[in-house]
């Protein structure tokens, strides 16, 4: 008659006193059936759960692209909202008092005098390229990042606080006044789609459809808006586009202190 009871002995190396179990045989198929169970749930839960972590996972990256889709998206709508503004700003402030189709004429500064200079810019001088202060670079352009606050549509000049602010090109002032996020802010039109942003002023000294000439004092640096320190916000949107003051004014790049200096 086979035994219905099994013994499991565990003998140490050193000799020492052994151990032993008495197993039933019933109890062992238990065992044994529970291992095969709990092995078989695994590989069905595994068999289910799998594709399922990878359709997550698909998911989860049109999400990440989907949300990357729509800041780009948010980012543009931002520009395109700052431009409308711009040109809503415009032409409530010039279009019943200067006519830019015509009276704005780009004419050579060597040609001779103009009959009506309030309202007409030399093309040599509606170029921005008369520095607006003398400072450190301490943050470049930067229209690339993936969230609003990334992006940075001028250069950050600092200064000492009160120090002039110089226009960088003759034009007409179609705005000055305050904003959330520059404080005290001049933009100046220069006519061939120029236009240059000053903000963070201590100060504004010139009016809106005030007209200046190329290196006249429109400003005082300060702090105002949203600022960590004394400095000048300095925008050039050419053809209702952001674009590098750097390539306009070289030589700051000398007094660059930015990571981004090369």
């Amino acid at each position: 008659m086979k035994s219905k009871n099994y013994t499991i002995m565990i003998i140490p190396d050193d000799e020492k006193k052994s151990w032993s179990f008495h197993l039933r045989k019933l109890s062992l198929q238990a065992i044994g059936f529970l291992i095969l169970f709990l092995v078989s749930s695994c590989l069905l839960i595994l068999s289910i759960y799998i594709p399922r972590i990878n359709t997550y996972e698909k998911y989860e990256k049109e999400y990440k692209r989907l949300i990357s889709e729509r800041l780009e998206v948010a980012e543009l709508y931002a520009i395109l909202k700052r431009v409308s503004q711009m040109d809503e700003m415009i032409r409530n402030s010039l279009g019943s008092t200067l006519e830019l189709e015509d009276p704005l004429l780009m004419e050579d500064s060597i040609s001779g005098l103009y009959d009506e200079p309030v309202k007409q810019i030399s093309y040599l001088e509606n170029v921005p390229s008369y520095p607006p202060i003398q400072g450190f670079i301490s943050q470049r352009l930067s229209n690339k990042g993936y969230f609003l606050k990334d992006t940075h549509h001028g250069i950050d000049i600092v200064s000492k606080e009160g120090e002039p602010i110089l226009a960088a090109a003759s034009g007409v002032i179609v705005f000055s006044g305050w904003t959330y996020d520059y404080g005290n802010m001049v933009i100046i039109y220069h006519g061939d789609d120029y236009f240059t942003h000053y903000g963070h002023n201590k100060k504004n000294l010139k009016q809106q459809l005030d007209f200046v000439n190329k290196g006249e004092i429109i400003g005082l640096v300060g702090t105002t808006g949203i600022s960590s320190g004394p400095h000048l916000h300095f925008e050039i949107w050419r053809e209702f586009q952001p674009v590098d003051p750097l390539e306009y004014f070289p030589e700051y790049a000398t007094s660059d202190i930015t990571f981004q200096n090369d």
